[in-house]
């Protein structure tokens, strides 16, 4: 009798189960897949932007998560809330810098989802540092991504399928990212962040915003902006990238058509027609044109103070106005941070990513 009970009770408990799951398919993929340590199915079809992208990657390691991909399993919601990050070259072990920046953003943005989108099928978890950061952020979304589906429907898909970007293309990662973050925006809205970068306070204050890149205001920076979905800034760009593309030129996508788009909605032909001083934000209808001391306060001419020994004293005071800190990967990844020189990547890596800075630093004595 007790047995016949037992038996009765597993196989309710099993139903409800699968009940449950088929009523949530996103939850119960993210929950399961995310955590299953697996090599890359050699049985999947590859799609041919990621055949011509990962070539010659690696793309094993001794555990890794199979992820779940971005529409497919989980969708973003269209929200302002979102924070997007995208790792575009198809690297299944992200340095730990770039772990660095993705623990910030989640850290620092508590009501926001936070959305690390890879071209990668997989991600490296030998040394327990992804699970780890996923266990302390619930907010944080590690996911693969079919671009293809993501630029369908969108004012880039005719550029993205034409395949120049890769085919012609000199720097096809950096190109794909240059229209990815701009897809990944108009289609979900939020806030897209680069990867070399640290956040220091929470962004949700900051609506339909882009920031010039020097004090000069002669330069649209398009390393972090945040827009709602589908906004005009945002059309008028996909516009501007599908005309202007150039493939041996890595700004026509990047630099040159922000620029040339926050112009128009400026009504402006040159930048010294700008008004208002060069301290205070420019308010061009439904977008705002920020200084640059909230979200590059250092120049790309000034990189050498991020790690320079003591920079980092009076860290708060000097960067109180600020959201992010720019690291300028292209022209410091090598150059390391040493522990104990309080410089400023030093006090904001301990500060505001201190679960991948215990990490990093647990058998170096620099990051």
């Amino acid at each position: 009798m007790k047995r016949c009970l037992g038996y009765i009770l597993m196989t309710t408990m099993a139903y409800a189960m699968m009940i449950y799951y088929f009523m949530n398919p996103q939850t119960s993929y993210y929950s399961f897949r995310s955590n299953v340590m697996s090599e890359p199915s050699d049985t999947q079809n590859i799609p041919w932007w990621r055949e011509a992208l990962c070539k010659g990657t690696d793309q094993q390691g001794a555990r890794m998560l199979e992820l779940p991909w971005l529409q497919r399993d989980v969708e973003p919601p269209a929200s302002d809330s979102n924070i997007f990050l995208v790792e575009t070259a198809c690297k299944t072990t992200p340095s730990f810098r770039v772990w660095c920046a993705i623990e910030s953003w989640s850290r620092q943005n508590p009501s926001s989802q936070v959305w690390y989108v890879m071209t990668s099928l997989t991600v490296n978890d030998t040394d327990g540092l992804v699970s780890r950061l996923q266990e302390q952020y619930s907010n944080l979304r590690v996911v693969g991504a079919d671009v293809e589906k993501i630029f369908e429907g969108t004012g880039l898909h005719d550029l993205f399928s034409s395949r120049k970007w890769i085919m012609k293309a000199t720097w096809s990662a950096v190109q794909l990212s240059d229209l990815l973050r701009v897809a990944l925006l108009w289609r979900w809205g939020g806030f897209y962040t680069d990867t070399d970068t640290v956040c220091i306070k929470d962004v949700s204050p900051l609506r339909n915003i882009i920031s010039f890149s020097n004090n000069k205001r002669n330069h649209i920076s398009n390393g972090a902006f945040q827009f709602k979905h589908h906004h005009k800034f945002l059309e008028l760009l996909m516009e501007v990238q599908t005309k202007r593309f150039k493939p041996g030129s890595w700004v026509s996508i990047g630099l040159e058509a922000v620029g040339a788009v926050a112009k128009k909605l400026c009504n402006i032909t040159d930048w010294s027609n700008l008004p208002g001083s060069k301290g205070d934000p420019v308010e061009c209808g439904d977008l705002t044109l920020l200084p640059p001391k909230y979200l590059l306060p250092l120049p790309w001419t000034q990189n050498k103070r991020l790690f320079a020994k003591g920079s980092g004293e009076h860290f708060f005071p000097k960067f109180n106005s600020t959201y992010v800190i720019h690291l300028f990967s292209a022209l410091t990844r090598n150059k390391k941070l040493h522990i104990g020189e309080n410089s400023i990547y030093e006090v904001a890596a301990k500060t505001f990513c201190p679960v991948t800075f215990k990490h990093a630093t647990a058998d170096s004595d620099s990051f």
